[in-house]
């Protein structure tokens, strides 16, 4: 019987297991061709993605909460101080600021497994 209660108490703490994905689009509403470079030393992630005129790129992060799906992470949009996000495009320089929360549109879903969207939309207005 104690064999019993014990297994059932663990199928309840597995099945009470949360997440967290945090998405990061980067939109690139300009009329250039433009390169992203990526890098994050949390996430051991080093990328870089060529984006087209009216296209977008989606960096996605997911976690394991476990059974405490009240540690979900109040993490802002912005980029943090541990992550670098560079725009590279000849003959222009991007003014546009990754770490300003306010350049990003935040969009937060879910209960036990919530999907955080942060989305940056870049324009012809961020160069110079």
């Amino acid at each position: 019987m104690r064999y019993l209660l014990a297994s059932l108490a663990c199928l309840l703490l597995l099945g009470c297991e949360s997440t967290h994905t945090t998405r990061k689009i980067i939109q690139n509403e300009s009329s250039y061709l433009i390169q992203l470079h990526y890098f994050s030393s949390i996430y051991d992630m080093d990328s870089i993605y060529n984006l087209p005129a009216n296209s977008s790129v989606d960096i996605e992060f997911f976690q394991k909460l476990g059974n405490h799906p009240c540690a979900l992470p109040s993490s802002p949009c912005s980029i943090s101080e541990n992550d670098t996000l560079i725009v590279l495009f000849d003959d222009f320089t991007f003014t546009g600021d990754f770490r300003n929360e306010f350049n990003w549109i935040e969009d937060l879903s879910g209960n036990k497994h919530t999907i955080q969207v942060c989305t940056y939309v870049i324009t012809d207005d961020d160069f110079e």
